[in-house]
Formats: C-alpha cells, sequence, structure tokens
C-alpha cells in the first residue's frame, strides 16, 4: 500500500503540472480552422529550437523554411538533425525559443489546438495499434467519422486487403450507412447504447 501511494503521488504530480501549451485554454481565444479555405502552408521564420531538458543544445538554429501546398518534401539527414523536431513544432507538441512557425500565414500559437490537430495527419514511423478493433482504431483519429469516412481514410491508406484478409468481407467492419443497417446496430447493441446515452435519448434515436 505504501508503494502504491507513492507511485500515485508521483503519477498525480504529473498530471497536475502546468502545461506550458495549454489546450483547453486555446479552446476559448484561439481561430478555428476553417476547412474549406485551409491550404497547409508551412513556413519556418528564424526558428530557433532546443529542448527543454537540453537547454544547452540548440537542435534548430535560425532555421527558414516554407513548403507550399501540395509540396512532398522530405528531410534527410543523420539521427539528431532535426527531422523529428520539425514535425513535432508544426503539430505544436513544442513552442519555438525564437522564431515563428506560421500555417496559411497564422502563427500556430493563435489557432485551437484541437482544431489545428485535426486538420494534420501524422503517421509515425513506429505505429501504435491500440487493444481494439480495426474500427476503433481508425476511429481514435476521429471520433465522430460517418462508415463511409472510415471506408475512405481505409482506401487511401491502402490497407483495404489488410483489412479484407482479417475480417472476410468490409460489411464485417459496419461500413453499410443506411439508415436501416444502423437501426440494426442499435437494437443489437441497446445495451451498450442506451448505458452510453440513456434510455429516453435512445428511444428518441430509435
Amino acid at each position: 500500500m505504501g508503494k502504491a501511494k507513492i507511485a500515485a503521488e508521483r503519477v498525480f504530480k504529473i498530471i497536475d503540472y502546468p502545461s506550458q501549451i495549454d489546450a483547453r485554454a486555446s479552446e476559448k481565444t484561439g481561430i478555428k480552422v476553417n476547412t474549406s479555405t485551409f491550404l497547409g502552408k508551412i513556413e519556418f521564420k528564424n526558428v530557433w529550437f532546443r529542448y527543454p531538458r537540453r537547454k544547452e543544445d540548440f537542435v534548430l538554429r535560425g532555421l527558414n523554411l516554407t513548403i507550399n501546398p501540395k509540396e512532398s518534401v522530405a528531410l534527410v539527414g543523420e539521427s539528431g538533425c532535426g527531422k523529428s523536431t520539425f514535425v513535432n513544432l508544426v503539430m505544436r507538441f513544442y513552442d519555438v525559443d525564437t522564431g515563428d512557425v506560421l500555417i496559411d500565414g497564422v502563427n500556430i500559437k493563435d489557432y485551437d489546438l484541437h482544431s489545428l490537430r485535426e486538420n494534420i495527419s501524422m503517421v509515425m514511423q513506429e505505429p501504435i495499434i491500440f487493444n481494439y478493433s480495426i474500427l476503433e482504431n481508425i476511429l481514435y483519429g476521429k471520433t465522430d467519422a460517418t462508415n463511409s469516412e472510415v471506408q475512405k481514410a481505409c482506401e487511401l491508406a491502402n490497407c483495404m486487403e489488410f483489412i479484407d484478409n482479417q475480417a472476410g468481407n468490409n460489411e464485417a467492419l459496419g461500413f453499410d450507412d443506411s439508415a436501416q443497417a444502423l437501426l440494426k446496430e442499435m437494437a443489437d447493441n441497446k445495451a451498450k447504447v442506451v448505458a452510453l446515452i440513456g434510455q429516453e435519448k435512445y428511444d428518441e434515436e430509435i
């Protein structure tokens, strides 16, 4: 019990530690991304950056770079030269020490962080698969995605063949968007749905 208490104190200390990049605060004042006009032009202007735990060593030193919409760019270099750092700064996992990172001419510090990240896709070199179904893993990226959007994402990721081999056919993943199919799913999973949204809401939806 003593060890568990000490471990819990350490965990809660980390959870309660104030973040320098507060996503909740940015929801109130940040700029929402307009998906109809969002182009994705990325600009680094005189960016200097060093990681908080390595203050003596700058990873980026006055980086100036522009990536225009629809361009494909490869960052190549030895380990530690700043390739992953570049991505971390675009996703705003860290803030630069000096300089500016702009997307579509807007400093990323001025964006609503949730809105910004919802409009950027990132595939890690070592992808993490959660212990759930393929469908649930895909929905983790956009929890309100329709079945059609999930299927489109699978096609863009070139993983339909893998899914077909795993599931046998697309219907096994519930890709049917028809009202009849959705009603059947609700009925088949009534207990789970009621537990999630309540009986009154369930009856209303049915």
